[in-house]
């Protein structure tokens, strides 16, 4: 996602851009700007006020949550999760007290785990690295089909008494594809609980926007995913969130020249196939990111089905036909670009 028209600043720095007023009952308003790099990915935070201690005490809470979060919920390096991944596996019968900082992810995680069918499944953990995704290594095809063999799912995660238990050694949970949405939506309720009205959140082209920019809705470009060009703008007219999942970012190509992403399919344990890229708009950030790779997943013939189990009404799918998929509401809020070449098909 590109924010049309969005300045682009240095790392951790807060400027103060323009005077402007957003509106006659209101103080005059200054556009604040800060970048975080958090998740292995830049967050770019912009705040209208007329208040500034108040917006710095707002970026500093938020760098605060953004380290603590980054320790607590990173996957592999030394942290909250990888040391509960690491006593799961040592003493996966012993029943492993869940940290407070990892009872969201979990339990959301289970609760859509059910939901989709078992496509959203943050317990492949081990399978993911065995891809080399998260040191850019090759893959260990050994590890890869001794996990094929037994593919664990968040049903292999037993809750009691706020105990943890795994019945499958394969199983390491990853939130890769749950924390940024839930991480986007504790950034914004920092800065609403300062009483800011209007301000946008860009976490690696995932945003959540609120109120105006310079009186105008804020708009949204969408990127195609086969190129660098823009296919489309998206108006926000009420506190939204656009997330988007696609296998052309993190890839690589494998000794038989194919393309090799990091969305991992639960059933084949392969990387995903057929659907370049997922947007979907929705008010909760953590459920738009949920529902995005949960997309991503999805035969296109069941697509629709998997909405509305998410109860996901605006997405859109884009195959690797070069096909859209969209509901019949987000293409009335998406104004395209002319002379389009794709195939829009209205779900």
């Amino acid at each position: 996602m590109v924010i049309e028209g969005m300045v682009r600043v240095s790392s951790f720095a807060v400027l103060i851009l323009v005077l402007i007023t957003i509106s006659a009952c209101e103080p005059p308003q200054q556009v604040f700007q800060q970048r975080f790099l958090q998740f292995g990915t830049l967050i770019d935070i912009t705040i209208y006020s007329g208040d500034e201690k108040k917006v710095i005490f707002a970026f500093n809470q938020i760098e605060e949550l953004l380290k603590q979060r980054h320790t607590d919920w990173h996957g592999w390096e030394a942290g909250t999760l990888s040391q509960f991944n690491k006593d799961l596996a040592l003493h996966p019968e012993k029943g492993i007290e869940i940290p407070p900082s990892l009872q969201v992810l979990i339990n959301t995680s289970r609760l859509y785990y059910e939901i989709s069918n078992g496509l959203f499944n943050p317990a492949m953990g081990k399978l993911i690295a065995a891809w080399g995704f998260h040191n850019k290594s090759t893959p260990d095809y050994s590890v890869i089909n001794n996990i094929q063999s037994n593919i664990p799912g968040m049903h292999d995660l037993v809750i009691k008494n706020n105990l943890a238990y795994s019945l499958n050694s394969q199983l390491k949970l990853d939130f890769g594809a749950i924390a940024k949405g839930l991480a986007v939506e504790q950034i914004a309720n920092l800065v609403k609980a300062q009483n800011f009205k209007h301000f946008i959140i860009n976490a690696g082209g995932d945003i959540f926007a609120q109120g105006k920019k310079n009186q105008h809705n804020w708009k949204i470009a969408i990127e195609s995913p086969f190129s660098d060009d823009i296919i489309g703008k998206l108006e926000i007219t009420s506190p939204s969130s656009i997330f988007t999942s696609g296998n052309y970012r993190r890839f690589y190509l494998d000794q038989n020249n194919i393309r090799r992403h990091h969305i991992i399919n639960p059933i084949t344990g392969e990387p995903s196939e057929n659907i370049s890229a997922v947007t979907i708009l929705h008010r909760d950030p953590m459920l738009a990111d949920i529902a995005a790779t949960t997309l991503m997943l999805t035969p296109t013939d069941s697509i629709k089905k998997m909405a509305q189990q998410l109860k996901i009404q605006d997405f859109m799918v884009i195959t690797e036909q070069q096909t859209v998929l969209i509901s019949k509401s987000l293409n009335k809020k998406i104004t395209w670009k002319p002379d389009l070449d794709l195939n829009i098909q209205i779900i």
